[in-house]
């Protein structure tokens, strides 16, 4: 077996496990959707520039981490690190069945909050069950994300970040 190093913009093939190269961060949000992706890495990059010493957030795509392989060597070297992890899902926890059960062990041995959302707008207790968030700031995360927009986003990244330093708050999102 071969271990490959990501490249931008691709997606594993599924046969071979690869090494996203991230650091750690305080804050680790992992989605399929590229569009989720964007909104609340540039949300981040929006407020790194008003607050420079928030959190850090790491972002990756599932489709990158299929491989078993891949997803113990992201959660050894980025996840045991963070402080939040937030997954958004569409397809439930079937879609990405090794990757949660993992996950869940790594986030319960470090301590770290964990919601695992829906990927769209039907509630999922499956997945809320998995979590280990309180259902307020669970429901706040999900709503901002359903909601989606620049101003629900920079919103979930303070929400994040408020997280990430054990303050949670309550964000309602923007219509």
């Amino acid at each position: 077996m071969h271990l490959l190093a990501a490249q931008p913009g691709a997606l594993s093939d599924n046969d071979e496990a690869i090494d996203l190269e991230q650091s750690p961060g305080a804050v680790v949000f992992l989605s399929a959707a590229d569009t989720d992706l964007a909104l609340i890495t540039a949300a981040q990059e929006a407020r790194l520039a008003d607050t420079p010493d928030a959190p850090s957030l790491r972002a990756a795509n599932l489709m990158q981490l299929q491989h078993p392989m891949s997803v113990d060597l992201y959660l050894e070297r980025v996840v045991r690190h963070a402080r939040v992890v937030v997954v958004r899902l569409l397809g439930g926890k079937a879609y990405w069945s090794y990757g949660v059960e993992q996950l869940v062990a790594a986030c319960q041995a470090s301590g770290a909050a964990l919601a695992l959302l829906p990927g769209d707008d039907r509630p999922d207790a499956e997945l809320r069950g998995w979590s280990n968030l309180d259902a307020a700031p669970y429901d706040g995360l999900w709503a901002l994300l359903g909601q989606g927009g620049a101003i629900n986003a920079r919103a979930f990244v303070d929400a994040l970040g408020a997280l990430a330093v054990r303050n949670p708050g309550e964000a309602a999102p923007a219509v």
